[in-house]
C-alpha cells in the first residue's frame, strides 16, 4: 500500500510539472528598440508626406526654393520641419541660429546628432530627405520667365521628395538595422530624441565654410598695367 501511496505521488508531481507553463520571458531589448526605431521611423515619413503635399518650402527673395533650415518667413526645410514636428523647436531655431545652412551628414556630436540616432532614419537618408531642397536651375532655359522658374523648381522639390518617401518606405527593413547598430551603447532611444542643449548645437568641423576665392597675385609689371 505504502509503494503505490509513493508511486502515485511522484506520477502526480511529474504530471504537474508537465502541464506547468513556462513563466513568460520579457521582451528582447533588442526587438524592444528596433519596434521603438520603426514607430519613429514611420511617424517621420507620414510628416514626410504632408510636408511634400503642402508644397511650402523655403525661399530667397525671389521667390525660388533654396536649402536652408529656414528662411526668412521662417518656413522650415523638410528635415527641420521633422524636428519640429517631433517637439524640437529648440534644435531648429539654435541650428538656424548658429549655420542655417548646414549639412547634417556633417553633424556628428551633440544633441542634434542624437536625435538624428533616434529617429529611425539613417544618417545617408537623412542626406536625401534634406538635399531635396538642391535644385539645379542648369536644365531652364535662359528666357523661362521668374514665375516659371518658381513653379518648376517647386515642382523639382516636391518630385524629389516624392522619390525620397519611396525609397524610405521600401528599404525600411535594412534602414532599421543599419539605425539599430549606429545606437552608441547604455543610451535609450528616449534619451537621444529628448537630448537637451548645452552649449553649441552644431559642432564646428560642420559649420559651411564660404567658398575660397583664388587670389591673383599682381607682379610689379601686371601693377604698372593695372
Amino acid at each position: 500500500m505504502q509503494k503505490h501511496l509513493v508511486a502515485l505521488s511522484l506520477l502526480s508531481a511529474a504530471c504537474s510539472t508537465a502541464t506547468a507553463k513556462p513563466p513568460a520571458s520579457p521582451v528582447p531589448q533588442d526587438g524592444a528598440t528596433v519596434a521603438e526605431l520603426a514607430q519613429h521611423r514611420a511617424q517621420l515619413i507620414g510628416w514626410l508626406h504632408e510636408y511634400r503635399e503642402a508644397g511650402v518650402f523655403p525661399t530667397d527673395v525671389s521667390g525660388l526654393p533654396i536649402s536652408a533650415f529656414k528662411d526668412s518667413h521662417g518656413v522650415r526645410c523638410p528635415m527641420a520641419e521633422l524636428l519640429h514636428k517631433s517637439g524640437r523647436d529648440d534644435l531648429v531655431d539654435a541650428v538656424a541660429k548658429e549655420a542655417n545652412t548646414v549639412r547634417l551628414e556633417d553633424v556628428h556630436t551633440g544633441p542634434l546628432h542624437d536625435w538624428m540616432l533616434g529617429s529611425g532614419l539613417t544618417e545617408e537618408e537623412i542626406s536625401m530627405v534634406q538635399g531635396a531642397m538642391n535644385v539645379s536651375y542648369d536644365w531652364m532655359p535662359q528666357e523661362t520667365d521668374g514665375a516659371s522658374s518658381i513653379l518648376a523648381a517647386k515642382a523639382a522639390v516636391r518630385a524629389k521628395l516624392e522619390i525620397a518617401e519611396l525609397a524610405l518606405r521600401n528599404s525600411t527593413g535594412a534602414s532599421l538595422v543599419t539605425a539599430k547598430a549606429r545606437l552608441p551603447e547604455r543610451k535609450q532611444i528616449a534619451q537621444l530624441s529628448a537630448a537637451p542643449i548645452s552649449g553649441a548645437v552644431v559642432p564646428t568641423t560642420a559649420i559651411p565654410r564660404p567658398p575660397v576665392v583664388d587670389q591673383i597675385v599682381l607682379t610689379p609689371r601686371m601693377r604698372r598695367r593695372f
